[in-house]
């Protein structure tokens, strides 16, 4: 039910775009697509094709009638500017648009099609309501001071992975009179809608934009958590960087192992299958956003030099004679994730 649920909110955001673009709801050719690969996929698994069929047709169906609904279109004549044209920025756009936002994208180093492409940022900052970088880590300050000069009567913010950087020039802002906040999308642009997803909110001292930002994402059905600014990239070292850096870990090792990975695939258990798909879509994500969440968070070392004196304790835990000391960092991780809710 958890998966025909996040089907649907994808078919709603589907829905959103097919009214934003005037497209039909139904596309006859694309759900014969979609039942015969049901019906292929059901083959390789014990499922007769009349089920397959049966079960592809009600999602259809289902689908269809979602997004038939009327939708809220909460940002209906108001005006964003997304500064950035990269993945991040793209996605920022859709998501706006289609809420009802009239979208403007301005970004010195690309260009986004299907959006007017500001060539300076000036004029349109002054009348803009949402004002939003997304611009990679190693430009965004740069970028928000730009728009920043331009003294701009909307909401500004930023959805950087790391805030260390941003956190002088957020305060200025605020500083002199302006409505800026920071916020952090806990997910990526290949998700289709933020229902469901979490979105951090550090505030800079100007509640109202705060609020408006907050407002921006329960909306679209997110969980919206306020984090303090200084405290989020300690969070952010272990909530994002140092899984990344374990999946990293882990997909080198088996990497140097000599064994090739289909050999490997056709040998492996459910630890090994998990930490594998892992690996593989992280591999095949951004380099730049992966890397400069490591490079541009200042906890990033901290984290690293504890990351390594866990492997050494590994180390020797794994080596000893006497399980004990194995048992020991089993026992105290079994009950440090006795709350995580599962």
């Amino acid at each position: 039910m958890s998966l025909v649920g996040r089907r649907m909110d994808v078919a709603r955001e589907v829905g959103r775009t097919k009214r934003k673009d005037n497209l039909d709801i139904r596309d006859t050719s694309r759900e014969e697509l979609v039942v015969r690969s049901a019906v292929e996929k059901a083959q390789t698994r014990g499922v007769d094709s009349e089920t397959a069929t049966a079960i592809a047709e009600t999602l259809i169906d289902a689908a269809v009638r979602v997004q038939s609904e009327d939708f809220d279109r909460y940002l209906d004549d108001k005006k964003a500017m997304v500064v950035g044209a990269g993945r991040t920025g793209a996605w920022t756009a859709g998501f706006l648009s289609n809420r009802g936002a009239e979208v403007s994208v301005f970004d010195p180093r690309a260009k986004l099609e299907g959006y007017p492409n500001l060539q300076t940022p000036a004029e349109h900052a002054k009348d803009a309501d949402l004002i939003i970088i997304a611009s990679p880590l190693g430009v965004a300050r740069s970028d928000m001071q730009l728009i920043l000069s331009s003294s701009p009567r909307g909401v500004i913010f930023d959805v950087c992975s790391v805030k260390a950087h941003m956190r002088d020039t957020l305060m200025t802002g605020v500083k002199e009179g302006l409505n800026v906040t920071s916020a952090h999308p806990m997910f990526g642009p290949n998700v289709a809608t933020p229902r469901g997803e979490n979105v951090l909110v550090c505030g800079c001292g100007c509640e109202s934009a705060d609020e408006v930002v907050k407002d921006l994402y329960k909306r679209a059905g997110a969980n919206v958590v306020s984090v303090a600014l200084d405290e989020h990239d300690k969070l952010i070292a272990y909530i994002l960087g140092a899984p990344h850096l374990c999946t990293l870990l882990f997909g080198l090792v088996t990497m140097r192992s000599s064994f090739a990975a289909h050999r490997l695939a056709d040998l492996s258990g459910p630890s090994f299958s998990k930490l594998s798909n892992l690996a593989s879509s992280i591999s095949n994500e951004s380099r730049r956003v992966y890397h400069d969440i490591q490079r541009f968070n200042p906890e990033s070392i901290s984290m690293l030099d504890s990351m390594i004196s866990a492997i050494d304790e590994l180390k020797t835990a794994s080596l000893s004679d006497n399980p004990a000391a194995f048992a020991g960092i089993m026992d105290a991780e079994k009950e440090y994730f006795e709350r995580w809710p599962r």
